[in-house]
């Protein structure tokens, strides 16, 4: 089953536990519990709330607000009120991309290549929008919007099988990068949030120095070394993305400094998936924090799309 198959369900129940919830109530006069229906709503409220407060747990640590390997300041502890805002954040973005984007918009924004450019691409860099764990090309819905509009060729991929091996799933990211290369003639830029950050590594992994090094690579929220996180779950995926496991081990390994220098890692203290947070930065990489940002809303930061239009203009 398809990740948008696989939401559209879980969309559809909950869609209807709500409604059986509120007219069971309802009808007995009870318009206040009804009401609560909307918490059916928004399951992940909660889950999303012990994901934030472990993550501020672990950021106690000095290491743990650094780029890793102890390189750069030690970025400020957030207040509890910016932890609470990011919760709040994380909640309303979880809810847009997974109930709505995701599962029934993903279609809605065509890639930008040849066909529905409106001028000539030639010479122009492009961007290769690669999604996350469980998601889909419709996470990027705001960014194709606005991209589109600057005139900036993209190709956004859904990667597939959802929860199988990240090195399995980069094969898919070779004809989306041919295909740009063939508009623009420039080697693409290519933007990954969270596990994507890890499929672009494993895919320039297999390419020699000469391809890859064309290549700038920005990641949002991505394990780079992994994330406590993950040792709740089982997938293939999952299991990769542990903390300091073989795979993200090996794949460090199999990365020279210069390759690291064509990196910029976008991190947040408040990231309530990847943490501890310093794992989202690479030594030798250009690291950014952005102060309050959880997860999902950490990749619709202004401040990241103002970097991928400067990189993108026309020369």
């Amino acid at each position: 089953m398809s990740n948008a198959r696989l939401q559209q369900v879980i969309t559809l129940v909950l869609a209807a536990l709500c409604l059986a919830w509120a007219a069971y109530w309802l009808q007995r006069g009870r318009p206040g519990v009804a009401a609560c229906a909307l918490l059916l709503a928004m399951p992940q409220a909660p889950f999303l709330a012990l994901e934030t407060a472990w993550a501020a747990w672990a950021a106690r640590r000095d290491g743990a607000r650094r780029p890793f390997g102890g390189g750069g300041p030690i970025e400020p502890y957030p207040s509890l009120l910016t932890w609470c805002g990011a919760w709040v954040q994380e909640v309303v973005a979880s809810l847009q991309t997974f109930a709505w984007r995701q599962p029934w918009a993903y279609r809605r924004e065509p890639d930008n290549l040849p066909d529905n450019l409106t001028n000539d691409a030639q010479g122009r860099r492009g961007v290769l929008l690669v999604h996350g764990f469980v998601c889909n090309r419709g996470f990027w819905n705001p960014w194709m919007r606005q991209l589109r509009q600057a005139g900036v060729p993209f190709v956004a991929v859904t990667l597939e099988p959802p929860f199988g091996d990240v090195a399995l799933q980069a094969q898919g990211l070779t004809q989306a990068c041919e295909e740009l290369m063939q508009a623009t003639g420039v080697a693409p830029l290519l933007v990954g949030h969270s596990m994507g950050g890890l499929v672009i590594r494993s895919w320039l992994a297999q390419q020699p120095d000469a391809a890859a090094l064309q290549h700038e690579v920005i990641t949002i929220g991505t394990p780079h070394h992994g994330t406590a996180l993950a040792m709740l779950a089982q997938s293939t995926a999952a299991r990769q993305m542990q903390l300091l496991s073989p795979f993200v081990v090996e794949l460090g390994q199999r990365e020279s400094a210069e390759r690291r220098s064509r990196f910029t890692c976008y991190w947040s203290v408040c990231d309530n998936i990847v943490f501890p947070a310093s794992t989202a930065t690479l030594p030798g990489a250009r690291a950014v924090a952005v102060p309050g940002r959880p997860h999902v809303a950490l990749a619709h930061d202004p401040l990241i799309l103002r970097d991928v239009l400067a990189r993108t203009s026309p020369l």
